[in-house]
């Protein structure tokens, strides 16, 4: 029995997602199987494979399989909206958008050279936190604008690292280089900024031998 890796708890319906990493195409030793299956790239390369349920009245109406190429990922707190009737999903490098009760593929886009680490809702539209790039789509999945940096968009203990507020975006590469850019895409500022204290506990035990630590 596969247990979900989260659960969606709407007004009229249960979502569930399950990791489908091990996932087979036309393997009869799948745990679980999918009415429908959606890919972005090479079916024989994908890195990322996520399995969607819906229930209502606690009764399976339909379900999905989605993956994709690039480099992997899984649902974190940030991957995943519910907007405009259906959920809107990171899987890899590409953001997919299904409908939702019936779980159709609406639209899907290559967002990142590598990896969507999240997505978040930008006025009308959305910005996805990438590895190699930030990314404004509209509503129907179309790229505005993106943006890189001098390094991949996330730091060692991957904390602060992007933000949206209400009239700018932060977002901090590898070195601790932050930028602020406009909803356009504008870049307004860059400054260099310090690793969390977190981090600098890490590296500092870690100087340290271990008869120093007590």
């Amino acid at each position: 029995m596969k247990e979900p890796i989260e659960i969606l708890v709407l007004e009229r319906h249960i979502i569930k997602f399950y990791d489908e990493t091990d996932y087979a195409f036309g393997s009869s030793d799948n745990i679980k199987n999918y009415d429908k299956i959606f890919t972005s790239g090479d079916s024989n390369v994908l890195t990322s494979q996520i399995g969607v349920e819906l229930f209502e009245d606690e009764k399976l109406v339909t379900n999905c399989l989605i993956g994709s190429e690039g480099g992997v990922t899984g649902i974190n707190d940030n991957s995943l909206l519910i907007s405009y009737g259906g959920i809107v999903i990171c899987c890899a490098n590409t953001i997919f958008k299904l409908t939702i009760p019936d779980l159709k593929l609406e639209w899907k886009t290559i967002t990142d050279t590598a990896s969507c680490f999240g997505i978040y809702y930008l006025d009308k539209d959305y910005v996805v936190h990438g590895e190699l790039e930030i990314s404004r789509l509209d509503k129907n999945g179309k790229i505005i604008w993106q943006q890189g940096g001098r390094d991949i968009w996330t730091t060692a203990e991957g904390i602060d690292d992007f933000a949206v507020y209400d009239d700018h975006i932060l977002a901090t590469d590898w070195n601790y280089n932050r930028y602020k850019f406009d909803f356009d895409g504008k870049l307004l500022e860059e400054y260099k900024v310090e690793p969390t204290k977190t981090t600098q506990i890490i590296e500092e035990q870690a100087k340290k031998k271990w008869w120093k630590i007590w």
